[in-house]
């Protein structure tokens, strides 16, 4: 491998900040204060501190994680701080709790998370952990940091062995005091290169593991990368843990779950060190390769945008990153994490619902919490089946072929076909794709109508309705989003074919007609009916159901409808949704069925065309042409980026003959759903 001559504008997006390497605690899981290698460091002056964040901010990094170490140990921690959120960052910052009460007017307000670590409630269990008697100390400030209404306290729970039989308590504490906890599972490897030999598995081990990125000895392995399923009471810890899914202010991250599944130890990581996370150590240095396995360094003495183009940062992060012996089954997640929004993999998906379910919980289902009606066994059972069908029947994509790529494909003489969705990719999708920098923007991903929902749908219902019908809303947030979920997997991707979605696609429809039927006349609603034709018509459910929802003025998902529509709809209904949607989404849906393929290709708008280095589009490409137009984007300014992917889209609905033969697979799975 040769490593790159240049770093791509806007792709170094997050930092992490060990403003110190001091610390109040003798964790035993934690080598910063045991080890050599971290002591000495001078730290930053409040004015230096100030100018890192804003070259940070210059070349592109929206989000700082401030950590260390114990940060509050910094003499200008408060100022450097206050300064990152005034840049408009997102700012997070973890913090042990020991001495963060004299803190918490100058930093809680300026940060978006504020993490404090919690792994017990017992005395005694904590000394064991933390080296040092002050868990109270640690509640102090969670209480003063409660009371101070800011809502951004996480609370971080590793559970092991040791500390599993605490969930209950943890759980109740949580409810108690109506703050979220992070239930965090522990995972073992096999990795005889680097190896944590303790085969008792105490919980610093275990810690050490997780936080360090060590993998544990297991000679009885049967495969890399299997999640730790001891045996505690009541079963496996990952069952315990997947049964907080939609438990209120519990929050569990499944997309961790299924990576440490899947890993491949054998080959390299994909870790993101110094590709889209920038390390900064105490003294202002670039970290090398990364915290947890620095040896190597770069001093900040020239400006940032300079300093990412030295030749040995590009060599280290082109020839080391993910490639040495330590990085395999690294269990680093600030790191490896950033690679989950840029592969388009089953991962991806399990970040998404995850994702989607923290937001729900925290800005709906909690504050009704307990008065709200929650069955969590059936929802298990919900999320259960939906588990069953992504890891067992959609197939696994192969890593795409070029590390700049979300997913694999491959050119036809029609198109473009993906491992995951079924049917053909357009050109105008495929590029379009990438006009988001990540995956979150990916045209066929099941996530896309749930953040409308907790974006704009809930938030307006909360203003309209009245509070029963607002509550019983919130009562079927889970279980649709479980449903969408499963009947859109159903329609859209491979493998699939042979499942029946009609009941989530039932549960889908009842939630759309009883949310229909309590509007108001008020102009309002007319936002809340959109998002909910938009969930109606991409999963094909019946026009005479959608009828009461229809919206014949123009609203920003009307394209992205028509292009599902055109996919899925029988010939004959086509009229039929058609009256349901404003004429540009509309005209598209007439003419399909009329329209006999010609071959021409419509020209690009002038800006696509500029921003593309081509016009037309072609239909069809080969994959050197894919390539080339997949670059152009990527290396596109985000804000050239802005509005692409939706002149793409219109674009290609201006030629439905050709959206509809790209779609003829998907016609011959499901039926509509009344």
């Amino acid at each position: 491998m040769t490593a790159s001559t240049t770093t791509d504008r806007g792709r170094l997006t997050s930092a992490r900040f060990y403003i110190t390497f001091r610390c109040n605690s003798l964790c035993g899981y934690c080598n910063v204060w045991q080890d050599d290698k971290f002591k000495g460091y001078e730290e930053l002056t409040l004015e230096r501190g100030r100018q890192i964040l804003d070259e940070l901010y210059e070349l592109g990094v929206r989000y700082v994680d401030f950590t260390g170490g114990e940060p509050v140990l910094h003499p200008h921690i408060d100022g450097i701080v206050q300064h990152a959120k005034s840049l408009g960052m997102a700012v997070e910052i973890t913090s042990n709790g020991i001495r963060f009460a004299q803190h918490i007017e100058a930093i809680v307000p300026h940060v978006d998370t504020m993490n404090v670590s919690l792994d017990t409630l017992r005395p005694d269990r904590y000394r064991q952990i933390r080296g040092v008697p002050t868990l109270d100390r640690a509640l102090d400030v969670i209480q003063k940091v409660i009371a101070t209404g800011s809502g951004n306290l996480k609370l971080i729970c590793v559970v092991t062995r040791e500390n599993v039989d605490e969930i209950p308590d943890l759980l109740r504490f949580a409810h108690e005091n109506r703050t979220t906890v992070y239930f965090s599972g522990m995972f073992e490897y096999f990795d005889e290169q680097d190896t944590v030999r303790d085969t008792n598995r105490t919980a610093r081990k275990l810690k050490l593991i997780e936080q360090n990125g060590k993998p544990l000895a297991d000679a009885t392995a049967g495969r890399a990368g299997r999640m730790d399923a001891s045996e505690p009471t009541g079963g496996p810890i990952a069952e315990q843990l997947i049964r907080l899914l939609h438990q209120p202010y519990a929050l569990v991250n499944l997309h961790f779950r299924k990576y440490m599944e899947t890993l491949d130890p054998t080959a390299p990581t994909d870790c993101y060190a110094n590709k889209r996370i920038l390390t900064v150590g105490p003294d202002g240095r670039l970290v090398l390769p990364c915290y947890h396995a620095f040896d190597n360094s770069v001093a900040w003495d020239r400006p940032l945008r300079e300093l990412v183009e030295d030749p040995e940062f590009l060599r280290v992060r082109d020839e080391e990153v993910g490639h040495r012996s330590e990085c395999r089954s690294c269990t680093v997640f600030p790191y490896i994490g950033l690679s989950f929004s840029h592969r388009f993999d089953k991962v991806f998906l399990y970040q998404a619902l995850s994702e989607e379910i923290a937001k729900v919980k925290r800005q709906f289902t909690d504050p009704l919490f307990p008065r709200l009606p929650l069955d969590l066994d059936r929802l298990h059972s919900r999320y259960a089946e939906l588990e069953h069908l992504i890891d067992q029947v959609l197939p696994t994509p192969r890593p795409p072929e070029s590390a700049d790529h979300f997913y694999r494909f491959e050119t036809t003489g029609t198109g473009v076909r993906s491992e995951f969705a079924a049917g053909e990719l357009s050109v105008a999708e495929l590029i379009g794709d990438y006009a988001h920098g990540e995956c979150w923007g990916i045209q066929r991903s099941p996530h896309t109508w749930i953040r409308l929902v907790y974006r704009e749908l809930v938030p307006a219902l909360r203003e309209l309705l009245p509070q029963e019908a607002y509550e019983s809303v919130v009562a079927e947030l889970y279980e649709v989003q479980l449903a969408w979920w499963y009947a859109y997997l159903t329609r859209y991707y491979r493998g699939a074919e042979q499942l029946d979605g009609t009941a989530a696609e039932r549960t889908v429809a009842g939630f759309l007609t009883r949310t229909g039927a309590l509007l108001p006349e008020a102009p309002a609603a007319t936002r809340v009916r959109e998002v909910l034709l938009h969930a109606g018509c991409v999963l094909g459910l019946s026009p005479e159901t959608l009828a009461p929802l229809a919206v014949r003025t123009p609203f920003p998902e009307a394209a992205l409808i028509a292009k599902h529509l055109l996919l899925i709809a029988p010939d004959a209904e086509l009229p039929c949704y058609a009256e349901l949607l404003p004429e540009e989404a509309a005209g598209p849906l007439r003419r399909a069925p009329l329209t006999p393929p010609t071959g021409d290709v419509p020209p690009l708008d002038p800006e696509t065309a500029r921003l593309l280095g081509q016009d037309p589009l072609p239909a069809t490409v080969d994959e050197a042409t894919a390539e080339k137009l997949i670059a152009a984007v990527t290396a596109l300014a985000p804000e050239d980026r802005e509005g692409l992917a939706a002149r793409l889209l219109t674009h290609e609905l201006r030629t439905p003959d050709a959206v509809r033969r790209r779609g003829t697979e998907l016609r011959s799975r499901g039926t509509a759903t009344g």
